[in-house]
């Protein structure tokens, strides 16, 4: 497997380890091995292979708001009307980046993660070298034609990545690490979008310093051949984390969790000892009348494919897994919604929440790179550095500490929760920043709309930007983990979609490189019930993947470890404090296990809440405990209405513990055959 990963073993004191392994729960005993005592603290490295690659895809993303000017002055219309370069390359990268979603998604599922590791950064490369490489030649061919046919390319590469570098970090992570594991992933997004502006400003300065380009110059014959260095050189240097990771990505094992879901788990195990420092021996369990497997021949691709659908279809079915699936599809597609409308095309969004007059009124239709209506007469130079100064002021000041708190604070916070509140929180921002925004266009007060601008961007990237990138890679089963993260990924980017062609056609003017402020207020105020919306969806679909606070998983007792030198941690208050997440197996099994999730029972619970304030809590309990069967996630003929009640009266800290009551009550009911009622005693 190379010596990188065999490197994570050197010096290390390896552990003897026995698994007890069920034929029926392959992945419980593949679990227990990264879940070690002492071993299961963050895998940096693995953390290298799946962030490398995803800052790729965050820079090549976000480099072309730096490079948009560029193209638009280098490659001007000519008919001197406006150039729609920055439109096409955006729909037809989000276009590629869905397909890519979708495609190695499912990939990923069917022949594993190993077969196609690598493969979408192979992509990426290739995609990158052939844009530098567009031109016109002699006046014979479009070069926004072969700009937008690499970009499609590259899109594929780039949407593969959002799967692929989920899965690694989530799969290769203990459950202890898995949530710094993801967060410290999508990271990358943040660091890559800054480094997107921050390279785009050096590369600019480098070059024209090289070139002896003036930066008041405005002669186009001597600024474009300079300009043209620059978006080449800017897109082009994506391709160098690319290969980087391409050649981490072809030497890391499978993930041990579909090996074990394939049956392997010999071979799951022994990639484990790769990158753990573990000897593991498998110890099976017996079982009394264990069917024997049937042998079945080998199915076509059509068939297989057939079979895989109509499996995938009974999975969702069963427990409200389709509640989750569409929960997570319809929260990432509100989120991008709002989102990109603020951020991908935004070279003329910027320029418009930072102006603090209005602009003159002489037209720069004739100029589209000219983004900026107060200035006229900008140099292309001066345009290109206004960018890049103003876009980290703006987007990146506020998203990179968002993605750093939310790392640091992940194991402490309730995932589903957080982001339901998020969601609230980004609702009240907008309505203020929407109608605040009529009366700070184009005055001094504009400095207002930039602040709420950049708070706006700390809590995306705080909340929904963040977790719902993690969740689809933490809920599902690892059959279909790679199939449902696409899906729910690709309807980010169907959303992404939907905000560029509103704001291309209906919110920006024909006249100016601005937008028509009323059509933008309204925009902002329409994200605060999407956002709203958002947090519901949140809050009566998604499942939490942790246990609630203070809840207490028994270890299994490891007589080896002590021999091994590696001790027991001592419980500290802090670590009280954290969620502790559930096992991948136990999530994909489960997913809504102890928890009230549905429309109709959330809503109905929220109209019980006031009659149950209402009523003594000892007349209450009493009710209760002459009620009959309760009804479960799993849909078994019962009464709602008690167990709600008897959620209400619970201790509720943070709301985890709120979605968690129903279960604990159904275990201590008396005459239930996990009653407590013997301890009572």
């Amino acid at each position: 497997m190379g010596g990188y990963f065999s490197s994570l073993n050197k010096g290390a004191r390896r552990v003897a380890e026995e698994i007890e392994y069920d034929p029926q729960n392959p992945e419980r005993a593949v679990q227990s091995v990264m879940d070690t005592p002492g071993l299961d603290g963050f895998q940096w490295k693995v953390w290298l292979v799946a962030a490398s690659g995803f800052f790729t895809t965050s820079y090549s993303i976000f480099a072309v708001n730096v490079i948009s000017p560029s193209l638009s002055y280098v490659y001007q219309n000519p008919d001197g009307g406006p150039n729609q370069n920055s439109l096409i390359i955006n729909l037809t990268t989000l276009t590629g980046t869905m397909i890519g979603m979708l495609v190695f998604g499912h990939l990923a599922d069917r022949y594993g993660r190993k077969a196609v590791y690598g493969l979408e950064l192979s992509i990426v490369v290739v995609a990158t070298i052939g844009m530098t490489t567009s031109s016109t030649g002699h006046s014979s061919m479009n070069v926004y034609g072969w700009i937008g046919f690499w970009r499609a390319l590259l899109g594929i590469g780039l949407g593969a990545e959002y799967p692929l570098s989920a899965l690694i970090a989530a799969e290769w992570s203990s459950t202890k690490s898995r949530g710094k594991m993801i967060a410290a992933v999508f990271l990358m997004q943040s660091v890559g979008q800054l480094a997107a502006y921050a390279l785009g400003l050096a590369i600019l300065d480098g070059v024209c310093n090289n070139r002896k380009l003036s930066h008041d110059e405005t002669n186009y014959d001597v600024a474009s051949p300079v300009i043209d260095i620059v978006w080449r050189v800017t897109i082009g240097i994506g391709a160098v984390p690319a290969l980087l990771s391409l050649v981490l990505r072809r030497i890391i094992p499978e993930t041990p969790h579909y090996l074990a879901e394939k049956g392997k788990v010999a071979d799951a195990v022994e990639a484990l000892g790769l990158i753990y420092p573990v000897d593991a021996t498998l110890q099976p369990i017996e079982h009394d009348a264990l069917p024997v497997p049937k042998r079945t021949p080998a199915k076509s691709g059509w068939n297989s494919t057939v079979e895989y659908m109509k499996g995938m279809k009974e999975h969702l079915a069963e427990k409200g897994r389709w509640r989750a699936l569409l929960g997570v599809m319809i929260t990432w597609w509100l989120l991008d919604l709002a989102y990109y409308g603020l951020g991908l095309d935004n070279p003329k969004t910027i320029s418009t929440i930072w102006l603090s007059a209005s602009p003159p009124s002489s037209s720069n239709g004739s100029m589209p790179w000219r983004t900026d209506p107060a200035q006229p007469n900008i140099t292309i130079y001066e345009m290109l550095r206004e960018n890049s100064v103003r876009n980290i002021n703006t987007i990146s000041s506020g998203a990179l500490p968002g993605s750093i708190i939310i790392m640091l604070a992940i194991d402490y916070l309730p995932r589903t929760t957080w982001m339901g509140w998020m969601f609230v929180a980004l609702g009240v921002l907008f309505a203020i920043n929407g109608g605040t925004f009529f009366v700070t266009f184009e005055t001094e007060q504009h400095a207002l709309t930039v602040t709420l601008y950049v708070l706006a961007q700390v809590i995306f990237n705080l909340g929904p930007n963040t977790i719902t990138f993690m969740l689809p890679a933490e809920m599902f089963a690892t059959r279909y983990r790679g199939t449902f993260y696409g899906l729910a990924a690709a309807s980010g980017k169907l959303g992404a979609i939907t905000i560029l062609l509103i704001t291309n056609f209906a919110i920006y003017r024909k006249d100016l490189p601005t937008v028509q402020s009323h059509a933008f207020a309204g925009m902002l105020l329409g994200f605060c019930p999407a956002m709203l919306l958002g947090a519901l969806i949140t809050w009566v679909w998604i499942p939490e993947v942790q246990y609630p606070r203070w809840h207490d998983v028994k270890q299994p007792v490891n007589d080896n470890v002590s021999d091994n030198g590696l001790e027991s941690e001592t419980v500290t208050f802090r670590q009280k404090l954290k969620l502790l997440n559930r096992p991948l197996a136990d999530v994909a099994r489960n997913p809504g296990e102890g928890q009230i999730l549905g429309m109709r029972r959330n809503i109905a619970r929220l109209f019980r809440a006031g009659r149950v304030r209402g009523t003594p809590r000892a007349s209450g309990r009493s009710s209760m405990e002459e009620t009959g069967p309760v009804s479960t996630a799993g849909g078994m003929d019962a009464s709602d209405g008690d167990q709600d009640t008897r959620m209400e009266e619970a201790d509720v800290s943070d709301g985890l513990e709120m979605r968690q009551s129903q279960h604990s009550w159904m275990l201590s009911r008396p005459g239930d055959h996990t009653s407590m009622s013997g301890a009572s005693h």
